[in-house]
């Protein structure tokens, strides 16, 4: 069942104990309420480039555009981009790489991830393995350390 954005605009005002992914309805995504704008910043076409090699897709393929939370890794410089947040999901195993590929490519199908009580999940940088979950919150956030046309996480 498709989660309508009433839906998850209760979920983020209450939120669940455990953070977990809904298939939403079509417009849930692009609704969102965004509390924390100057927290992200648009990903330039190389770091859309460096998703689409790791997902074995052109960038084309890929439903943007791609929004992610400004913030540069504290153990080696490298820059956050979408790529960290999909790489940590492949690698603990919460997603597959054909799930996340499926995800960003599709453009009839919406997904959002609603961070519960627990805090949300660690990130991990796609570099060097660094930690990065602490670093990541912005503003008061409501709303998304990442987002795309397709997908957000709140």
């Amino acid at each position: 069942m498709k989660l309508s954005y009433d839906e998850v605009v209760h979920m983020l005002r209450d939120r669940p104990e455990q953070t977990r992914t809904y298939e939403v309805e079509p417009g849930v995504i692009e609704r969102l309420p965004s509390d924390t704008p100057t927290c992200l910043r648009s990903m330039n076409e190389d770091e859309v480039r460096e998703l689409a090699s790791y997902l074995q897709v052109s960038p084309s393929a890929l439903h943007g555009p791609f929004h992610v939370v400004d913030h540069t890794c504290s153990s080696c410089a490298r820059t956050t981009t979408f790529l960290d947040f999909v790489k940590t999901a492949v690698d603990a195993q919460r997603h597959s790489r054909d799930t996340l590929r499926s995800v960003l490519t599709d453009a009839e199908t919406s997904w959002v991830t609603v961070r519960g009580r627990d805090g949300g999940r660690a990130v991990i940088c796609a570099n060097c393995g660094n930690t990065l979950l602490g670093a990541l919150k912005c503003g008061g956030g409501e709303y998304s350390e990442y987002s795309s046309g397709t997908y957000a996480y709140a």
